[in-house]
């Protein structure tokens, strides 16, 4: 079969929407347990690190999922990427299409290096939840939340949480809609 006549056979279609559905659900999973933490007003400096592990767990997922949108490699992976992204309405100007998030669940190891290379003086602080307003430009950290921006930042770099997880509800949605329907891509 050329590359150009590829497409996901309908029977296949299930294993697409369940290894999907694997990741958004887990995602969902990790932000119910932070809304249980910031909701049930059991916050607390004690799930500083809960919090920052179930943040970078759902950019790593999401970089997972982007993956199946945008693969890395040419051929029936991109005609893959190209029918599902179709399939799931979504485009390139998606926040999942975020190269930062891929590259994060890629190239942890190197990520990390190139951090404590950088910023081998001064002051890094592995973690910090809170507002904004208390980190100043003197201070690096290493994982944050800044829960007054809705903002997740891991190596210097920035991640705004609601729009990702507004747009992983989305596709969710629709991969449920599909599971109920025999596992069928829907809408077509």
């Amino acid at each position: 079969m050329e590359n150009s006549e590829y497409t996901i056979h309908p029977f296949n279609e299930v294993f697409y929407i369940e290894s999907l559905l694997n990741k958004t659900s887990s995602i969902l999973n990790d932000v119910e347990s932070l809304n249980d933490i910031f909701e049930n007003e059991y916050y607390d400096c004690q799930n500083d690190d809960l919090i920052l592990d179930l943040l970078q767990n759902i950019i790593l997922t999401a970089g997972g999922i982007s993956r199946f949108f945008w693969p890395s490699k040419n051929g029936y992976y991109k005609i893959r990427g190209k029918e599902l992204r179709k399939v799931y309405l979504v485009d390139d100007s998606n926040v999942l299409k975020n190269r930062d998030m891929r590259n994060l669940i890629e190239h942890f190891d190197e990520k990390l290096d190139d951090f404590l290379k950088e910023f081998n003086s001064g002051t890094v602080m592995p973690k910090y939840v809170g507002p904004i307003s208390y980190v100043d430009d003197i201070r690096t950290v290493f994982r944050a939340y800044f829960y007054d921006m809705g903002i997740f930042k891991i190596f210097n770099v920035e991640y705004k949480i609601e729009p990702i997880i507004n747009e992983i509800s989305r596709i969710h949605d629709i991969l449920l809609l599909q599971e109920g329907k025999g596992g069928r891509f829907i809408p077509r």
